[in-house]
């Protein structure tokens, strides 16, 4: 994903600023003097003197009026007063431009090769409102095209190269920022730099607005979405992300100039906090320049390829060195957690309610580290970074339980206590799946200590929770706007027939048995058909499908022996796995040397034509919290990647190519059942204002259309390639 643009730093003379009179030569010719007299005595080497702050702007202009008064007399002091007195004139459409760009929220900046009167002549232009810095060469002290002219500039901005455009009327400054990393632009006028501006991802305003209210140097940090672990919970406690770089000290500085009732202070390396006059407490979690602070703030937007790509998976799996520095902090935690009951345990029983509702506080943070920790499925944006995805609904409804009852009454203690219980056999399951670990904690001990406060020891064996997007509503709907195309029916019968006879199959997310129906029968020596949800595996069971096993479990976990299968089959079902590559590798394990594992991938081959239903009803519905996790396909080709690392290159075979007619109503029809796994995460009345949306944008929509469908089998080999 490329760095948004934030900020422009452009030239001013030349740029913003224009000479039409030529004042130099006209001072010269206006008072008798050669053409160019003027402009051989003032830009000589005085210049150079006065724009890297050697001299003041005065001292410069009093140098050349004595050599032209010395060299010819009074009509050289006059052609020196005519040429000091001209200074430009502002070009509206590139000021216009500025000051969209800056109510926009980029930060502009100037960079120019001058004197010490920049300021004023900014101030006597009306153009002291365009910039929120002025990168001078007579304060800065270097000139374009040096690097250090750029750097300097930027640091000012506080922003990386690449998250900045830059234009200048000289060729030779634009191949110089270009060298440093700058989206440089030569200027000619202020329509051709917009329009480089638009194709770099920029849409200004239409019209001039006011400036952005920003003091120069003071950031606005980016919030955690609700649902975050670090979202805000009060008006007094907030997190802000922030990308820079700026020291803690420093900014530090900035902060508290900006704001003289603030109180700052640096939190270490990566951090800082301040409290302001109204008591407003602000964690500031300090990133590098190269960081992505909504991505960084668990916006889940920030990790699409680009707006609106419904083929995006905004959730890329673990990594081998992730999961291994997760796996330690995981086991920390549920030692921690282990710890806070044992001493809640103890506060009861010495009848300490404060002691016990603290400790209570303890194993709720606890959980939500672990919870978050667990979750975060996204690829850091940077080394070393922690970005973590929404909470589910079954984490969030635990917490809220538990933060709902009053921990200083007994009752109140164990009923805070007891969803949290629920949640900790959940995250311990969770993290034996995805991490592959186990907590050595003497949990049947923590267990026996609680028993007084809970009349009797509860159950903190490590469980798995029903997915809450799975639910029974869902399966009891979800065949019914899935029809299978008889095309893609006939595929993969004659598929199976020819590559599945005689094997032993084993099938990743059955469901409620779509595919399995075509895929199983008198062809395979044995179908086991894998599927985690209960609700969807008791429709499976209930089909009675002759020669398939319905196994409940997870694609992390096989409950299988280790070369035991000779073909995994999966269709679309790895997506949504905890870890996909993990559920890979797995796959691998249960293979025999000659098997395969076998992906089966159904992909319109262009847009879908009622995409923008589904698109209208994401948008009403989840107007006021996350949106989806998961808007569609991705994960296979990370998958694929995963797998040619590990020395099995996969294969591409089409299966069949086919049209399928599909309608709005279906479309609309599939929505109002809530047929797809996201919409269980709905209130009801989000879910009519997204239905409203749906059919508000399918009346725009042609009532049916066809729609291009091509059905693919990646085919990996279970050995591992020669190399």
């Amino acid at each position: 994903m490329t760095s948004p643009i934030r900020g422009l730093l452009v030239d001013v003379d030349g740029v913003l600023r224009l000479w039409p009179r030529r004042s130099a030569i006209k001072a010269a010719l206006d008072c008798g003097l050669p053409e160019q007299a003027v402009r051989r005595v003032a830009y000589d080497g005085g210049f150079d003197l006065a724009h890297h702050g050697v001299w003041s702007h005065e001292q410069w202009v009093d140098q050349v009026t004595t050599r032209l008064t010395e060299e010819f007399g009074a009509a050289g002091k006059r052609a020196a007063e005519l040429w000091a007195a001209d200074r430009g004139d502002a070009d509206p459409a590139m000021a216009d431009l500025l000051r969209r760009a800056r109510a926009a929220g980029l930060v502009i900046c100037a960079l120019t090769n001058n004197t010490t009167v920049v300021a004023a002549d900014l101030e006597l232009h009306g153009l002291a409102d365009v910039f929120d810095h002025v990168a001078n060469s007579a304060e800065i002290r270097v000139t374009k095209p040096a690097p250090g002219a750029y750097e300097a500039a930027l640091a000012l901005m506080d922003l990386p190269a690449g998250q900045v455009a830059f234009t200048d009327d000289s060729r030779a400054n634009v191949t110089a920022a270009l060298h440093v990393g700058l989206h440089a632009h030569h200027y000619t006028r202020a329509e051709e730099f917009e329009r480089f501006l638009a194709d770099l991802g920029i849409t200004l305003p239409p019209a001039a607005g006011q400036p952005a209210a920003r003091v120069a140097g003071v950031p606005a940090g980016t919030a955690p979405p609700a649902g975050h672990a670090e979202a805000d919970e009060a008006t007094t406690v907030a997190t802000r992300y922030l990308a820079t770089g700026l020291p803690p000290a420093v900014l530090a500085d900035r902060l508290a100039a900006h704001d003289p009732a603030l109180t700052v202070v640096p939190l270490g390396p990566d951090a800082l906090a301040t409290v302001n006059a109204a008591g407003t407490l602000t964690t500031w979690r300090l990133l590098p320049h190269s960081a992505d602070p909504r991505a960084a703030a668990g916006h889940v937007d920030a990790w699409a390829e680009a707006a609106g790509d419904v083929d995006a998976e905004h959730l890329p799996p673990w990594l081998p060195a992730t999961r291994a520095a997760a796996a330690g902090r995981a086991d920390d935690l549920l030692h921690h957690t282990g710890w806070a009951l044992y001493q809640l345990a103890a506060a009861d029983a010495g009848g300490d309610p404060l002691a016990a509702a603290t400790h209570l506080d303890t194993v709720r943070q606890h959980l939500t580290v672990l919870a978050t920790l667990l979750l975060r499925h996204q690829k850091a944006p940077w080394p070393g970074a922690t970005a973590s995805r929404y909470l589910t609904p079954t984490i969030r409804e635990a917490l809220t339980a538990s933060l709902r009852a009053d921990p200083t009454a007994r009752a109140g203690l164990a009923a805070g206590l007891r969803p949290l219980l629920g949640l900790l056999r959940h995250l311990r399951q969770m993290t034996q799946l995805v991490l592959d670990t186990t907590s050595a904690w003497p949990w049947p001990h923590t267990a026996a200590s609680l028993a007084p406060l809970l009349d009797g020891p509860p159950d903190l064996t490590a469980q798995a929770l029903e997915d809450p997007l799975y639910t029974p509503a869902l399966a009891a709907v979800y065949d019914r706007h899935r029809p299978l195309a008889q095309p893609m029916a006939d595929a993969l019968r004659i598929w199976a027939a020819t590559e599945l006879s005689g094997c032993d199959v084993v099938e990743l997310g059955a469901g409620t048995g779509r595919i399995t129906r075509q895929l199983a029968g008198p062809g395979p020596a044995s179908y086991r058909a894998i599927e985690p949800s209960i609700a969807m595996a008791a429709h499976l069971r209930n089909a009675h499908l002759a020669g398939v096993e319905v196994v409940e479990a997870d694609a992390l976990l096989l409950p299988l022996p280790a070369l035991g299968a000779d073909v995994v089959v999966e269709h679309e079902a790895l997506q949504f796995a905890a870890d996909p590559l993990l559920a890979a590798d797995e796959a691998l394990r249960v293979l025999r040397p000659g098997g395969r594992l076998v992906r089966l991938l159904l992909h319109p081959t262009g847009p879908h034509p009622l995409a923008g239903i589904d698109a209208a009803y994401r948008q009403a519905a989840f107007a006021d919290g996350p949106r989806p996790l998961f808007f569609g396909k991705g994960t296979d080709q990370r998958i694929t990647a995963h797998l040619a690392a590990r020395g099995r290159p996969t294969q591409n075979r089409t299966l069949a190519e086919f049209i399928q007619h599909r309608t709005v109503e279906q479309a609309l029809a599939a929505l109002a059942d809530r047929a797809w796994p996201y919409q269980h995460q709905l209130t009801d009345p989000a879910h009519q204002d997204g239905m409203a949306a749906a059919r508000q944008e399918a009346a725009r929509l042609p009532k049916s259309v066809s729609v291009p469908y091509v059905l693919r089998a990646l085919i990996t080999p279970a050995d591992q390639e020669d190399r």
